[in-house]
């Protein structure tokens, strides 16, 4: 019997050994009925069964390699099957283990009432296997982008409601450093209060970014005529005066005004200049060239650290990751989530524009930045 045939005539007693098998995997908590065990398994089944009992042409052998099936319902299918386990509490892996399941439930029942003896029965085989991968894969696509979605909104909300109680705190430094009756100790106690609510506000600025930009599908800009060379010059006064002794040296040429978003593209500015303080030597300097023209406005920032190696290069501007220089522990001891060269290219994004990198012992690192004047021209 050919195992399109088989499928369809014992579809209830492979149904039933898929509910079995669900049920003794499900969480602890689940208490799920027959049609939820069962869940999609049935249309997938259905369809991978008109598949089988379909000439496979090479053009669609071509198609399926590529994973561009024609014949998807199954993958719709396991695209729902993927939300509803999650929902239920079934891990990652135990979803895998119901395909497997699944699996070797069809082939062993199959091979129990029928031998195989020709060459179209072993090619069933091939087949089945190929549409099992297939739903697996798109159930396990799905179920890890939901996990990833439901973990940005997690990060959304507790950035989000960080922000009342750390405005308490920043509030209560306030107080302390400005305080009549505060003794030298309380004022600097103060100060250090207000330094550290002032970075975790900065870092949870970058979280809500990072967080829209992930759900909201980008960042919202607001375009203002802005002097992006004013804009700089401001940031390079806020980082010398924080960080004493460093030496950075601008220079412009032509005009650098145009219509942006000044504030975003001060993130920019902030996590490119930051950047390049921390990954260089306390005793060099860090460049910053401007140039503006009838069209854009170009910027680069160079710094003489320590070169990024060629192969992570392509992931730097990825979010979560950040380069480490000659020592691991540099990981532990940055003072940000590896967010802002991310969300610096996700603001010149945002402005039509583009970020590259070129890192090298001879040139050092150097990140160039390109925005059109106009954000509605690239």
């Amino acid at each position: 019997m050919r195992l399109a045939t088989f499928i369809t005539k014992n579809m209830e007693d492979i149904l039933r050994q898929w509910e079995i098998f669900a049920r003794s995997i499900q969480p602890i908590e689940g208490e799920m009925n027959k049609v939820q065990l069962r869940d999609h398994a049935e249309a997938m089944l259905k369809v991978i069964a008109i598949d089988l009992a379909t000439p496979q042409t090479d053009r669609e052998s071509i198609r399926k390699s590529e994973g561009k099936d024609p014949k998807a319902d199954e993958l719709t299918a396991a695209h729902r099957h993927a939300g509803e386990r999650l929902h239920a509490g079934f891990s990652i892996k135990l979803m895998v283990s119901e395909y497997r399941a699944l699996r070797s439930s069809v082939l062993r029942l199959w091979l129990q009432s029928s031998q195989i003896d020709s060459e179209t029965e072993v090619g069933d085989i091939i087949r089945f296997n190929e549409a099992i991968d297939q739903a697996l894969a798109e159930s396990v696509e799905n179920f890890a982008q939901l996990v990833a979605e439901s973990q940005d909104t997690f990060l959304g909300i507790l950035g989000h409601d960080l922000r009342a109680p750390l405005q308490s705190v920043s509030l209560g430094a306030t107080y302390l450093m400005r305080s009549p009756d505060a003794d030298g100790k309380l004022i600097q106690l103060g100060a250090r209060m207000y330094n550290s609510a002032m970075r975790m506000g900065e870092m949870l600025d970058a979280l809500l970014d990072y967080t829209r930009i992930r759900i909201g599908g980008g960042l919202a800009i607001l375009l203002r005529p802005t002097d992006l060379a004013l804009v700089c010059a401001q940031l390079i006064e806020e980082f010398l005066a924080s960080n004493p002794g460093r030496l950075i040296r601008s220079t412009v040429v032509g005009d650098c005004s145009g219509s942006w978003d000044g504030g975003r593209i001060g993130q920019v500015y902030q996590n490119l200049i930051g950047n390049a303080l921390q990954y260089s030597a306390a005793d060099s300097a860090i460049e910053i060239a401007m140039q503006g023209t009838a069209e854009n406005v170009v910027f680069s920032i160079c710094n003489q650290g320590n070169p990024i190696p060629a192969a992570e290069q392509r992931n730097v501007f990825a979010p979560m990751r950040r380069h480490v220089s000659a020592q691991p522990e540099d990981a532990f001891r940055s003072k940000n989530l590896g967010l802002g060269l991310y969300i610096a290219s996700q603001v010149v994004v945002a402005h039509n524009g583009s970020i590259d990198l070129r890192s090298s012992e001879a040139e050092g690192t150097v990140f160039t930045v390109t925005l059109p004047k106009s954000a509605d021209k690239k």
